[in-house]
């Protein structure tokens, strides 16, 4: 049996693998046997791990670190400290080189990544808020797929029920736990307006979840935007790799959030509003900053700091968070959603870099607003005046 990585391209634009039949070794006795019995297990195993993955508790107040990698026609590394509230809210402190800068849902419009006429009107209204998402769709529609093979076989040495599926779907392969049902790993095939991609994705229980371990993506990208009288066309293949480490189950609230003037240096940050038992002495009161309600927020020291060391972590705290050298303009953040039963992850793919302006916005006029309709409006005829 060949491997997930066999079956699905290296980098580039992506093409479809074909099974091959197996050799039983039978005769047409034995395959017609296979062919009976085949489906109907498929079936089966399908439909439970549909159940499986429906039934996943709803996840707690969630907080992991993600370290990301892309190689190819763009280069990308960055570390995010993520904290996923359970309304589905989320913040993120991420990490490029020595710049870090902190991502609220709150303040961000996350846009359907095949919904061009909204994805331009906010790129020319509020680029800042501007975030494209893709959705990972594990979940098997009923009707959507069809089983073509079944087998028994291990995973990093662990016995696990592979799942090989046709369909109109995202889903391609699965490798499922025998007891649970729930996905070890699965591999999934995008198609959309930008490109293609295969994403395998890995899983592993934390405590009573199952969650993300890591995912690597093959993507080739494709697509035009207008500029002016012509079209600027965007070609290339990435490959980009998630891990996700430190995962930490918090209990529950609605006001935990990271500290706007608290960044991660060499540790995973704290999370503001967990409550605790201890009990708090006088000491050096430290402002903080204002979080992202406009209030202000203060630590109480149990120890005596001197002047000198409060302005240095002060000092150290603006250098931290001061803006990143980023346009919003030229260099995109891009997300997508996994959901897991009720649950939904956000997770940041990664940041594609355009190099210039997009238009309608022209480089030479950042600031000029312009009507998203025009990108589809038909192309006015022009005349040459020079040349044939």
């Amino acid at each position: 049996m060949a491997t997930a990585w066999q079956r699905w391209l290296s980098v580039g634009m992506v093409s479809v693998w074909v099974a091959g039949s197996p050799l039983l070794g039978r005769g047409e006795e034995a395959s017609s046997v296979m062919a009976a019995t085949q489906p109907t297990q498929g079936e089966a195993l399908l439909k439970k791990y549909d159940s499986a993955l429906q039934s996943l508790p709803s996840l707690p107040n969630l907080q992991y670190r993600q370290q990301v990698r892309v190689a190819g026609t763009q280069e990308f590394t960055a570390t995010l400290d993520v904290l996923v509230r359970q309304d589905h809210s989320w913040q993120a402190w991420l990490a490029e080189g020595d710049r870090i800068r902190l991502l609220d849902s709150q303040d961000l419009t996350v846009v359907d990544q095949s919904d061009l006429l909204q994805l331009y009107s906010v790129y020319v209204s509020d680029p800042e808020a501007l975030i494209p998402e893709v959705g990972l769709r594990l979940a098997p529609n009923q009707g959507q797929y069809r089983v073509t093979q079944v087998q028994e076989t291990l995973l990093d040495g662990k016995p696990v029920q592979h799942l090989i599926l046709e369909g109109e779907g995202q889903l391609r392969e699965l490798w499922l736990d025998p007891k649970s049902a729930l996905p070890h790993q699965a591999l999934l095939f995008l198609s959309g307006v930008w490109g293609q991609a295969y994403a395998l994705l890995s899983f592993a229980a934390v405590e009573n979840y199952w969650l993300p371990q890591a995912t690597q993506i093959n993507l080739g990208y494709g697509f035009w935007t207008l500029e002016g009288l012509s079209r600027r066309v965007f070609r290339g293949s990435l490959t980009i790799r998630h891990d996700y480490q430190n995962y930490q189950l918090l209990p529950s609230g609605t006001s935990l959030r990271f500290l706007p003037s608290q960044p991660p240096v060499d540790r995973p940050p704290q999370v503001a509003g967990i409550p605790t038992g201890s009990t708090v002495q006088a000491g050096d009161v430290q402002s903080l900053g204002t979080d992202s309600q406009g209030n202000e927020q203060f630590t109480i020291g149990l120890t005596q700091k001197t002047g000198e060391a409060i302005l240095a972590d002060r000092i150290n705290a603006f250098n931290l968070t001061r803006p990143a050298p980023r346009n919003a303009l030229t260099q995109i953040d891009t997300l997508a959603s996994l959901p897991l039963g009720e649950n939904r992850l956000p997770i940041y793919l990664f940041q594609f870099d355009t190099e210039r302006p997009i238009s309608p916005i022209q480089s030479g006029n950042p600031n000029r607003q312009a009507d998203p309709k025009e990108v589809f409006a038909p192309t006015p005829p022009s005349i040459r005046i020079i040349g044939n």
